[in-house]
C-alpha cells in the first residue's frame, strides 16, 4: 500500500436524501395490495375480489396524483443534492 488511507466521511453535506415520503410508501402498498386483488378476483375468487382490486388501484393513482406536488418540495430537513453523474473534485493528499 502507498500509505494513502480512504477514509469514509459521514458528514451532514456527504448524505443524500431520497425523493419518496411515506405517502408514497402507502399509495405503494394500496396499489400493490389492489394488484393482487384484482389479479386474485378474476382468476379465482369471484368479482367482489376483483371490484375491491380495482377500487384499491384507483385509489392509490388517485392518491399518487395529489402527492405528485410533494415529491420534489424541499424542507429544513432537505438539502440540495448534485446528480450522482456529476464528477467530484479531487481533493489533495492530507488535506482536509
Amino acid at each position: 500500500m502507498s500509505g494513502v488511507q480512504s477514509k469514509i466521511s459521514l458528514q451532514r453535506e456527504d448524505l443524500t436524501h431520497m425523493g419518496a415520503n411515506s405517502k408514497q410508501g402507502w399509495f405503494l402498498f394500496l396499489f400493490i395490495i389492489g394488484f393482487t386483488f384484482l389479479v386474485a378476483g378474476l382468476a379465482y375468487l369471484g368479482p367482489l375480489f376483483a371490484l375491491a382490486g380495482l377500487a384499491c388501484l384507483i385509489g392509490s393513482l388517485v392518491g399518487f396524483h395529489r402527492i405528485k406536488p410533494l415529491e420534489h418540495a424541499t424542507g429544513p430537513e432537505l438539502s440540495v443534492v448534485p446528480p450522482a453523474s456529476s464528477p467530484k473534485p479531487d481533493r489533495a493528499v492530507g488535506s482536509r
